[in-house]
């Protein structure tokens, strides 16, 4: 099998075929907790032709939080009739087939990949068919181009959204997120290439800018928590 990593790095960036992520779980941990929704759009970078093809709730198989629930709406009752994650990912017109031949896309890529890779390990696909570390993240580059403020809260979705004022229906809802998402990537797209004084030409441009991005990030909250004496947990921009 050919991962997308190696599928896509030399494809142009403008035009790329992406699916856009957004799932709603049962909590904050990504490996730990388990999907109850999620949405993908299709679209291709810088055409403007976002187009919902995925929208659904999943029984997670476990009780919901009360704490979740509360942010993105979805109570036990809900799903109690809904399929698994797994029903749906090898069904025809499924989860599986809607990923495949595009790259991954989520305002924040590492907290959906873990959570679609967990989702994964739990259906007992083969490595082979899980999707590898590769994909785009608005949030990178929303703290990019948004450097100039670190207060709590303005790299969120909705924050960056509203300051190009792009409305974001109904925060904590996958389908209102993804396409918010899909609709600022663009945006931020552009921006980051002005401030960088270079354009992404393809996808290994872009992947390697990231990378580097996302690791200065981490890099520099380590060292935070580990003033706090905290466990500092999971790095995947840099772990993987």
């Amino acid at each position: 099998m050919r991962y997308p990593i190696y599928e896509f790095l030399d494809s142009v960036v403008f035009g790329l075929p992406v699916a856009v992520i957004d799932f709603e779980t049962t909590g904050i941990d990504a490996l730990g907790c388990r999907a109850v929704s999620m949405s993908i759009i299709h679209a291709n970078l810088g055409h403007g032709n976002a187009e919902v093809v995925y929208n659904e709730r999943f029984n997670p198989g476990e009780s919901i939080p009360e704490g979740a629930s509360k942010i993105h709406g979805i109570y036990d009752s809900d799903v109690v009739d809904c399929p698994s994650f797994a029903d749906c990912y090898s069904r025809e017109g499924g989860i599986r087939e809607l990923l495949r031949g595009r790259v991954l896309v989520a305002y924040n890529l590492a907290y959906d990949w873990q959570v679609l890779n967990a989702e994964l390990r739990r259906t007992h696909h083969l490595w082979e068919e899980r999707y590898h570390w590769f994909g785009i993240c608005g949030l990178v580059l929303a703290r990019y181009v948004d450097s100039g403020r670190r207060r709590r809260g303005y790299h969120k979705l909705v924050a960056v959204c509203e300051r190009r004022g792009i409305e974001l229906e109904n925060a904590h809802d996958a389908m209102s997120d993804a396409i918010a998402t899909a609709k600022v990537l663009d945006i931020l797209l552009g921006e980051a290439a002005t401030k960088r004084g270079q354009r992404f030409y393809t996808m290994r441009d872009l992947w390697g800018f990231q990378r580097v991005c996302a690791i200065d990030f981490e890099n520099g909250l380590r060292d935070y928590y580990r003033t706090q004496g905290k466990d500092t947990g999971s790095w995947v921009w840099t772990d993987y």
